[in-house]
């Protein structure tokens, strides 16, 4: 099944292609000293978040080593950008385990963190449907601030609905909120540092877009990668974003060469997190986790 869904998300690409040729010659001309570029944002963005498990599993008395908790954290990024919804990701605890890491802490800290990370993922992305659809009144300025609050007051309360995919990640936020500050100063960090992966991407394609959009867009268009439907948002994310960043450039056929560059750096900022899947003390335990 999981086969099936990776060719499904690549033959959306691929089509994608097709019907809008153009986008290859954009690819194809793409300047490559900003696209490295955009793959070192992405890797710093890697760093700071493994720092972020690192930091919040110290204030609770767990010992570990940087170095173990990032090849940890590549391996659950580089798992995540081929499982729906990026599920892939919460297998971090599965290769921290190997490392003599708490596993349950070390899950309890992501959850907390995604929780948090919500929170700045509902503000960017209100921020970029009132952007997008050139809202100029002032009062909906305060539609970003008004949906952030009610996500943080249903993830650190118990208020309806308890939804059941939410149910882990609403307990651990509330056991964490003394680390909360620091959670969401690598949050909104990590929103700066993709940001500028987006925007060394429109660079490199020669696109003129300001810093300001390259970040408003970011979020919304992030989103879509957390598509259940297929792998990382495979195929859905590149037709969505693509569609987005048309409104801002003017051309489908460069908003989806930009989606495309930006899966590549995305992907191959993650792939040294790869090596871990060739030790086989997780071989059984991540066989577990995906059936």
């Amino acid at each position: 099944m999981r086969g099936l869904k990776i060719l499904a998300g690549i033959g959306i690409i691929v089509l994608l292609v097709l019907f809008f040729r153009d986008s290859a010659k954009y690819i194809i001309s793409a300047n490559p000293l900003f696209f490295i570029g955009s793959i070192i944002c992405y890797e710093l963005l890697n760093v700071l978040l493994a720092y972020r498990i690192y930091h919040v599993l110290e204030s609770m008395g767990k010992k570990a080593k940087f170095s173990d908790v990032l090849r940890a954290h590549l391996a659950g990024m580089i798992a995540g950008d081929f499982t729906p919804g990026r599920a892939g990701y919460f297998s971090v605890p599965v290769f921290a385990k190997a490392y003599g890491i708490d596993s349950k802490a070390v899950m309890g800290v992501i959850l907390s963190s995604q929780a948090v990370e919500m929170v700045v993922k509902v503000f960017g992305a209100s921020i970029g449907i009132v952007y997008l659809l050139g809202l100029n009144e002032l009062y909906l300025v305060a539609v970003p601030f008004l949906m952030s609050s009610l996500a943080v007051v249903y993830l650190w309360t118990d208020i309806p609905p308890n939804l059941e995919r939410l149910k882990m990640v609403r307990k651990y936020a509330r056991e964490t909120k003394r680390n909360a500050l620091f959670i969401l100063s690598i949050s909104l960090t990590g929103w700066i540092v993709v940001g500028a992966q987006w925007y060394l991407i429109f660079l490199s394609l020669g696109l003129k877009v300001s810093f300001f959009q390259a970040m408003v867009l970011q979020p919304l268009g992030t989103l879509l990668m957390f598509a259940p439907l297929t792998p990382g948002g495979m195929g859905l994310f590149e037709s969505g974003s693509g569609f987005m960043v048309s409104l801002v450039t003017g051309s489908i056929s460069a908003g989806i060469a930009h989606s495309i560059l930006v899966r590549a750096s995305t992907v191959l900022a993650d792939l040294p997190g790869i090596s871990e899947f060739k030790k086989e003390s997780r071989d059984i335990r991540l066989r577990e986790l995906s059936s």
